[in-house]
Formats: C-alpha cells, structure tokens, sequence
C-alpha cells in the first residue's frame, strides 16, 4: 500500500507534538490530526509542572538528585507494582528531557521550582509560561519542522494489512502510513469509559468532573481504537483524583487547607490534612462511603479563608478555592454545608458521632493549645499557624475525592512505546504515549509533573522509534 506520510499521529498534546518533532528530526514525514479546533490537548489548560531529577535548575539551586532516588521512590510508594522497565527509562530520562524542553524556548525559574512529591526534594519544574507555555513551544517548534496538523480530525479506525496497521480513517477518509502514535489522552470526560475503567471516580456520579473539562475530546478515543485490534488494556481503576467540598461551585483545586481536619464516617480522622495530592485523593477514596468532613470554626475561617497561597502553590493563577469565607457562608446559608453553636451539633447535622468527633477535636486542640504540633498525624501547616477549633460557630463541610486530575487506564506498551495486544504480541505498526498509556502510573500518583513528564519522554522515544521503523521499511521497499 503506498503511504500518505511515514507518521501519523492521532493527538496534538504534550505526547503527541514531542513525538512528531522527534519524528521529524529523524526525517520522516509526520502529520498530526487533532479531534479538537486547536493544538495542545489537554496539555495548554495545565500547571505546567514537570516532574525531573539531575536537571540544571536543580544544580542551579543547589539541589542534589538522581535518577536511582527517583526510580526507587516511585517503585516504592507504588509497592513494585509498576513496570521496572518503563520507570527505570522515566528516570533516567527525565533530566535530559527538561533540558530538552529548554532547548524548544520553554523556561523552569529555579525559583519556581516546587516540592511536588512526598519527598523532601523539589522534582516539580514549574514553566514561566505554564502548560499553555509547553504547548505553544512544542507546537511551533513542529511547525518550523514541517510538520502537518489537521484539525477537526477525528480518527474512527485504523487500516489493517496482513495484520499490519497501515494507516487510518476519519470520517470516510483514509490516510496511508506505515506507523501510527495513539496520543489521544485520557478519557475524563466520559462518564461511560469511568464507570467501565475507573469506578472509583464514577463512583461519584455527577459530582465527578474533570480538570480538563474544556478539553472536550478526552473521551477515551485511544482505547476505543486499540480495543478495535484488540490491544491489551491495562491500569484499571488507576488515575490521579483530588479533593474537593461538595459545593454546586466547581473550581481546580488539589489540597485540603492546612487549617482544617478531616474526620470520616466514624468521626476520626485519618491523614495529616495538608497532605500532597499525591496521596491525599486516595486516603479519601480508601473510607467508607469514599467521603469525608471537613471540621473548623469560624474565627479560622476568617482568618484563612482568603488566603488562596497554599491553593496554588506553583502561582499559575489556574487555581481557585472553594474554601474562601463568602462560598463557605454561601453554602452553609444554603444548608449544603453544616454550620452549628457546638461540635456535637454541627456532627449530628452531618450524619456523624458527636461524640467521637467531639473527642477528635479535643485531642487536635490538646496537641495544638500544650504542644505546639499535630502530634498524632505530623501536620505541617506549611508556613501557617495551626490554630485550635475551640470558637463558635463550628463548621462541617462534605469533601470528596472527586476532580479528576488525569485517568490512568489505557493501552499496553513494550519498551519501544509499540502497542501490545491482549496475548502479549506487538501491534505491527502501533506506538503509543502520554496518558493513554495504561501501563506506567500505579495505583499511587509519583508526583505533580509526571503526567507532563511521562508524556514527553515517551512521546519522544515513541516518535524515535516509529520514524525509523517506518523509514527502514521504505528502504527496504
């Protein structure tokens, strides 16, 4: 069959434009077809943190880091359940990436640098100019290549050939290539694909939302696609869910504020509240009815209610609070959230035991008041005062982990990004990378920047590898 171009690369995201550049570079022929009316996916609405080690804005702040830290990290929080190999290469690869990056314009201040992992070394390489930033660079970096883009393109299904993909059809048209990249992304916006391949997000039902909500196209299309030639799907039930107060209100948020605790069903608490998104989502999901409380008074409330710093620590201005005194009033004016003379009383109107709340609170504002510190879960108020819940009015407002930061269900790939079937066996033909991926995020997000991340090293080794399969092949012929 002749070929329309030697790539074709269905999503124009982080993964979709590192792999076409790299595609590119090594002299293939490259188009990029995107569903949406723009380039970027999901990549343009984000913070923009990059999750690296061994970089030089590490070096440049004095930071010591490597890549066996980070390799032993993630397999530990995720107990070895992850793929060795493909966090071995992350690892290894994530500091030339971030130089990489910097080659294509885009800019990592040391000083924005950010702790965004539950280690105490700053992995999370905040760009100036944020994920709109990322995406912009990359796109122009692969217009300037030569790239093609389509966009309005949604790809349907695929071109098979003696058990070969050779290329793709979108709407009655065909396009000939003898390697295809799946970058499609996620599938956040789509209730049917969460309740078949992340329930404890559909769980929520409409409460549930995405943070990529106006990237209307993260439906799932790339496991649709390679379900169609029957590509192992892997990772269920996996992917990143942050916190949010169950208000009619729905901002992008990550964290619970530092100056409030969280109680469950039973009235007891369970995490340090000020804990990463990296594990806080999931500490919620893993108690009963996957919901907790949050419990304050009110003096604390106008204290802190408009500080929004620890909402937005990497200063994106992406980030807006629910917890600001005019919604929380709002929605305890409304009866959404609880709001009583007493702790037992604002407990009893929220369905939990006043009186192991009352002892939850009493033992919190002991720790507080004689000690100085949350003695029993090590709550580090991150720069703001912990302050006793002692003063009427009292406060409970029902919290779920229920934005839905990125999906992490999706195709199986080897080592070379090439597409697995359900026996284990290469797609002849098929690559894949960025969040469609299945196979790398465990049940324990690493960190803030390791979707981006994840993204553009494999995107790059996926545009590597399928340029010069396709390339070789052309010789061949």
């Amino acid at each position: 069959m002749s070929r329309d171009f030697d790539v074709i690369i269905i999503g124009s995201g982080a993964a979709g434009m590192s792999a076409a550049i790299e595609a590119r570079q090594a002299g293939a022929t490259v188009m990029v077809l995107e569903a949406d009316d723009h380039l970027g996916g999901a990549t343009r609405n984000s913070t923009g943190v990059v999750y690296a080690c061994n970089t030089s804005t590490q070096k440049e702040k004095g930071i010591s880091d490597d890549a066996d830290a980070v390799y032993d990290y993630i397999m530990t929080l995720n107990q070895h359940s992850v793929r060795p190999d493909l966090i071995r290469y992350y690892a290894d690869e994530s500091g030339g990436m971030i130089e990489w990056l910097k080659d294509k314009g885009i800019e990592f201040p040391a000083n924005m640098l950010v702790h965004s992992d539950v280690t105490d070394v700053q992995r999370g390489h905040t760009s100036k100019t944020f994920g709109l930033g990322i995406a912009d660079a990359l796109i122009n970096r692969a217009g300037a290549l030569g790239v093609e883009t389509a966009l309005g393109t949604r790809v349907d299904g695929f071109l098979v050939e003696d058990g070969k993909i050779v290329g793709i059809t979108a709407e009655g048209t065909e396009l000939c290539a003898p390697c295809i990249i799946i970058a499609t992304g996620g599938f956040g916006n789509s209730p049917e694909m969460l309740e078949k391949w992340f329930p404890t997000a559909a769980y929520h039902g409409d409460r549930t939302w995405a943070v990529h909500r106006d990237a209307p196209f993260i439906l799932g299309d790339g496991i649709t696609l390679g379900q169609s030639v029957d590509a192992q799907i892997t990772g269920y039930d996996t992917g990143l869910l942050n916190p949010t107060p169950c208000f009619d209100s729905r901002y992008v948020e990550a964290f619970l504020p530092p100056w409030v605790i969280a109680v469950n069903k039973e009235g007891k608490r369970f995490m340090a509240e000020w804990e990463s998104y990296a594990v806080c989502g999931y500490l919620i999901s893993e108690q009963p009815d996957k919901r907790c409380w949050a419990i304050f008074d009110h003096p604390t409330m106008v204290e802190n209610g408009d500080d929004l710093s620890y909402a937005d620590p990497y200063n994106s201005g992406l980030a807006t609070s629910s917890w600001e005194e005019l919604t929380i009033t709002r929605e305890a004016d409304k009866g959404v959230a609880f709001r009583a003379d007493s702790i037992g009383e604002v407990a009893r109107m929220a369905g939990l035991d006043p009186v192991a709340v009352e002892e939850t609170v009493r033992r919190y504002n002991h720790d507080v008041e004689v000690h100085g510190e949350d003695r029993q879960f090590r709550k580090d108020g991150n720069g703001h005062k912990l302050t006793p819940i002692k003063t009427a009015p009292f406060y409970a407002v029902e919290v779920r982990a229920a934005i839905i930061g990125f999906t992490a269900a999706g195709l199986d790939i080897n080592a070379d990004c090439q597409v697995l079937d359900t026996r284990g066996r290469v797609i002849e033909g098929l690559y894949a990378a960025g969040e469609v991926l299945g196979c790398f995020h465990g049940k324990r997000y690493a960190g803030g920047g390791t979707s981006i991340g994840s993204s553009v090293v494999f995107g790059r080794r996926a545009g590597v590898e399928a340029a010069q399969r396709a390339l070789n092949e052309a010789v061949t012929a």
